[in-house]
Parts: structure tokens; C-alpha cells; sequence
């Protein structure tokens, strides 16, 4: 399909699934040329579900036949479709070309290999001799806190290890992404993640120091420098963990989650990935991470962003939604819980509780309450355990621990 066909403008002007009906009256027929309309028919292209379609940036979309049920895409369909194009967007807004030499002022260059910063005027980076990538912003923030290495990338920005100048420090820096530059919306969720994290002081929590906008354009955060890795890596690298150490590592996650319920928070986006497990003189510590989509229960409806709640889109991860959450139900404190319990199987199992063969069967699983028992799961001696999961994963949530400490508080008996 070309890039400035009549087609592919009303993708970009509409912004959301186009249904493709080319019936004699239908009005798409009616705005297209005979050639689109054809190529449309040859292809048999029954949807099209836009991933990017800004001019300035690799445009991509999802184009799909018939089902093979031959019945018409439903809502939930069109929610899954948008939710992975949402995500496959993500992916292209990392692109980001080989540069000589970043010319502006305000930009960097950034090692695309090991994510080292450097100054206007290097063009590759000496550790392993890769062309440089352009940051579009300079790299001293608030003429303070300078970007020295890329840690990681999420939905919302760019995570970088960084200094405080002022105080001569190591800090994190967490920089709005490029794409949502000028974003009113993504501004104000960055605003969010800074005032829900700094609500409560809690040694389970990641502390933000600063917030504040770079080169007039760029939000972003400033928080302590965690060393060590996140839940997920863990499990990828050992497996399923000891019990001793998933009590300990769940102790801190749900004493963070209970005083943020405590303040009427709702984290919304609990898993392995959002905790963090660094190394303290007290041994290990779990943080809970990104409160970037976490939401005051006391918060009026207008607070919340048109485009969080767009058709089809579910804030969080799906993997780890309550049916409720599912149901796109109102915010309550059960949807951590859940969250809560899919975690403490995984770091028991190494496996998750509904993986299935199609996502569809997923999330039929998730609104029965209906996961894989702990004997076909893991090879453990796990049995005693399995009540407590049933009563976690209950369809019914007035049949689930009514709070953190009562969930943790069932698991260490079930697993005394």
C-alpha cells in the first residue's frame, strides 16, 4: 500500500480499526478510487488496524482477512488488536537513525549497543566502536542532573543512569520518549507516576527526588539508583524461586502495595517487571516500581486522560488483570490483589497461572478463576499451597483476601 494513498490518509485521520466494507453505497467506496478498491478486494482485507501513521516516522499497520469463523471482528477483537498495536507501535518509536555527529545543541549521542551518553562532536562510541544514535534533548537536565548511560526503555520513556551535579550523586533519570514530546496527556501521566510515587515514603517503594521538563519540551523524573535486577530477570536467570526467598521478596511488595491501598492507590500494573530486587545491608530489598498508571481511588473521573480509556484500550498488562480489570470495571484495590497472587505463582511455578494456548483461551481462564493446578505446574511438593491460589484466583472477589497483609498473611500458612 503506498504511504500517500487516499487509504492510508484516512487511517491517519481517523486513528483507530477501519472496518473495510466496500459494498455498492458503503461510504468507504464512496472516498476511495477505483484502484484502492480494488487492491482492497484482492487482498481480501476485512480490517485495518493502524500501528503508527505519522508521516514523519516509519508508518506500519494491521491488515486482516476474514476470520476464519467467517463472523465479523467483535469488540473484543477490535480491544486485542488495538492493545498489540499499541505495543508494536512502542517498538517503532525506538527507531532512531546513525548519526555523524549530533549537530544541535540540545541533543546527545547515545550508544545503541551498551547505551553510553557522549557529548556533541563524538560520533562513535570507543567501547565497541558503534555509530552513535541522536537524543533529541541535551543531556544535562535542568542543568543539573547529567544523562551518563541508558538503562532501560518503557512505554512511557527512557530510563538513564545519571548524576546529580548538585549534590554528586548517582540517580535515575526516567526521560519522557521522543514520539510524546508535546504531549499534554503523556505530560500529565508523567506528573501522575511523580505525585502517586512521592504520596508515601515507604523503604519498598522507589523515592523520586525531582521532577521538572527539559529544554521546554521534555518531561521527566528523578529517582534513587537501584542496583541489581527485577523480578523477571531473576526468574529467567534461576527459575522458581526458594520459598524462604519468595516470602521475603513478597513481605516488602506487599507492605509497599498495603500502604499505598492505606492511601487510596492503586498501583494497576503489579508484575515481576515493576519489582525490583536490590541489594541492601540488610540483605535483599524488593521496589515496587512505575506507578505511571497507578490511580487515587478519591480522584475524580475528569483526572484521568481521554486517551487512557479510548475504545479498546486497558491500561496495565494483560497477563496480570484481574477479571475485573478485564471487564474494564471500576478501580479497586482487588486488581493489585490479583496481581499479587499471579505473581507469587510464577516465582513459586516459574510458570504462569493461565498460560494457554491462544490468548482468547487466556482470558476465558482468567473470568472463571480457572488456572493450572500447582501439581501439573511444578514438580515441587506444592499441594498444600493450592487452596490458597483457588482462594486467590476466586471468580467471586468477595472470596479473595480482602487486602496485602491478609494474602500475604494466607500464603505463609499455606506454605508453613
Amino acid at each position: 500500500m503506498a504511504a500517500d494513498s487516499k487509504l492510508a490518509t484516512l487511517l491517519q485521520v481517523l486513528g483507530k480499526p477501519l472496518e473495510v466494507s466496500l459494498s455498492g453505497t458503503s461510504w468507504l467506496r464512496q472516498q476511495l478510487p477505483p484502484g484502492e478498491t480494488r487492491f482492497l478486494r484482492q487482498a481480501r482485507v476485512d480490517l485495518l488496524v493502524p500501528i503508527a501513521t505519522s508521516p514523519e516516522r516509519t508508518q506500519a499497520l494491521l491488515a486482516l482477512g476474514p476470520k476464519r469463523s467467517e463472523e465479523p471482528y467483535t469488540g473484543e477483537d477490535l480491544s486485542f488488536l488495538v492493545s498489540i498495536a499499541t505495543s508494536l507501535g512502542l517498538l517503532l518509536s525506538f527507531e532512531r537513525p546513525a548519526v555523524a555527529a549530533p549537530a544541535s545543541p540540545h541533543a546527545f549521542g547515545e550508544c545503541p549497543t551498551c547505551g553510553v551518553c557522549y557529548d556533541t562532536g563524538v560520533t562513535r562510541c570507543p567501547q565497541d566502536n558503534a555509530a552513535l544514535s541522536e537524543v533529541r534533548f541535551g543531556r544535562l537536565l535542568a542543568d543539573r542532573y547529567r544523562l551518563d548511560r541508558r538503562l532501560g526503555r518503557g512505554g512511557m520513556g527512557t530510563v538513564y543512569a545519571a548524576t546529580d551535579t548538585e549534590l554528586d550523586r548517582r540517580v535515575a533519570a526516567k526521560v519522557i520518549r521522543e514520539t510524546l514530546v508535546g504531549s499534554a496527556d503523556a505530560a500529565d501521566r508523567f506528573r501522575r507516576e511523580a505525585r502517586a510515587t512521592a504520596a508515601f515514603a515507604h523503604p519498598n517503594v522507589v523515592t523520586v527526588h525531582d521532577v521538572g521538563v527539559a529544554d521546554g519540551t521534555g518531561a521527566f523524573l528523578v529517582m534513587e539508583l537501584l542496583e541489581g535486577m527485577n523480578l523477571r530477570e531473576a526468574l529467567e536467570r534461576h527459575g522458581p524461586l526458594e520459598t524462604p526467598r519468595t516470602l521475603a521478596i513478597l513481605r516488602g511488595v506487599c507492605a509497599a502495595v498495603e500502604a499505598a491501598h492505606d492511601e487510596q492507590l492503586v498501583h494497576r500494573d503489579l508484575k515481576p517487571e515493576n519489582i525490583f530486587l536490590t541489594e541492601t545491608r540488610d540483605g535483599e530489598t524488593a521496589k515496587v516500581l512505575d506507578f505511571g498508571i497507578a490511580k487515587f481511588l478519591s480522584a475524580p473521573p475528569a483526572s484521568e486522560s481521554e486517551t487512557e480509556t479510548a475504545a479498546g484500550v486497558l491500561l496495565g498488562t494483560l497477563k496480570y488483570m484481574s477479571p475485573e480489570q478485564l471487564r474494564g470495571g471500576t478501580v479497586q484495590p482487588a486488581w493489585d490483589l490479583w496481581a499479587l497472587g499471579v505473581v507469587a505463582y510464577e516465582m513459586l511455578t516459574g510458570t504462569h497461572p493461565f498460560a494457554t494456548a491462544t490468548p482468547d483461551d487466556s482470558h476465558r481462564a482468567v473470568l472463571a478463576g480457572r488456572f493450572t493446578p500447582l501439581a501439573a505446574a511444578s514438580s515441587d511438593p506444592l499441594g498444600a499451597v493450592q487452596p490458597f491460589f483457588e482462594r486467590a484466583f476466586a471468580a467471586d472477589v468477595a472470596k479473595r483476601p480482602a487486602s496485602a497483609r491478609a494474602l500475604l498473611g494466607d500464603l505463609e500458612h499455606a506454605l508453613a
